[in-house]
């Protein structure tokens, strides 16, 4: 998934930027002013904007500035609370558009009136995980796609107990990284394509309504050997399906 993250003026959270980018998310930081100013900046405001139409999400972590800014792109969005944001800052953030969601780092519940993320656990201090859970979850919930170099991907169910189904296409040429899982199985049926599967040492072709089953811990990998798209269903089963339970072991992209 590609994420921008706001930033006010001042130090960047450069451990947590690596830790987004070490679980995959293509993520990158933007001002949304100048260190020192309390206005938002015109040209960090159209440095982001420009930006912003090739974004998945939007991560606003420079308050009610900073939604001022992200209300502007139409993109799916998450905003942390300030620890003691004052009226003025509420106000704002009560009239955030509808793709706002709202999640708080120090223990409070996001205020009322203030719309939040199904299903996601309160913050315990491990950021990267907490944020890759919201990512996540807001964009299973728009139904819209997350892009990777090979192609992309979309969530069909996600109910976060046992299973999560994803709709994955393969650019031609490209392939996934060979990566193992140590918290689920996974089951894969091509829906159109022409597929090239590695399964640990074996290596097998699949076309339409074929299928492969991918055991706990197997390296695994798909290639689109076709000259159209690949599209292929993939059911995860297990106890946890975040994005950081991914052990890249080879990537054409780097990200090993």
């Amino acid at each position: 998934m590609k994420v921008g993250i706001l930033i006010p003026g001042g130090p960047a959270p450069e451990a947590f930027l690596a830790g987004l980018k070490s679980a995959g998310v293509d993520a990158d930081l933007y001002a949304a002013h100048q260190p020192g100013l309390p206005a938002i900046s015109c040209r960090e405001a159209g440095a982001f904007l420009g930006a912003s139409s090739g974004l998945d999400l939007i991560h606003n972590l420079a308050g009610a500035i900073g939604l001022l800014l992200a209300g502007l792109c139409g993109k799916p969005l998450v905003t942390t609370l300030p620890p003691s944001p004052s009226e003025e800052d509420m106000a704002v953030f009560r009239a955030a558009p509808r793709s706002c969601f709202f999640v708080c780092e120090h223990g409070q519940a996001p205020g009322e009136g203030l719309k939040t993320i199904p299903g996601l656990a309160p913050f315990s201090g491990d950021r990267v995980s907490f944020y890759l859970d919201a990512y996540s979850r807001i964009l299973a919930l728009g139904g819209l796609k997350e892009h990777r170099p090979w192609g992309s991907f979309e969530v069909l169910s996600d109910d976060g107990s046992d299973h999560k189904v994803k709709r994955i296409t393969v650019l031609p040429g490209r392939r996934l990284s060979l990566q193992y899982h140590g918290r689920r199985r996974e089951h894969w049926i091509v829906v159109s394509g022409e597929a090239l599967v590695t399964v640990g040492e074996e290596r097998v072709r699949l076309s339409s309504a074929q299928a492969v089953d991918i055991p706990r811990r197997a390296a695994h990998r798909i290639e689109n050997v076709g000259q159209g798209d690949l599209v292929f269903i993939e059911v995860q089963q297990g106890d946890y399906f975040g994005e950081d339970d991914i052990v890249r072991v080879e990537d054409d992209f780097g990200r090993a």
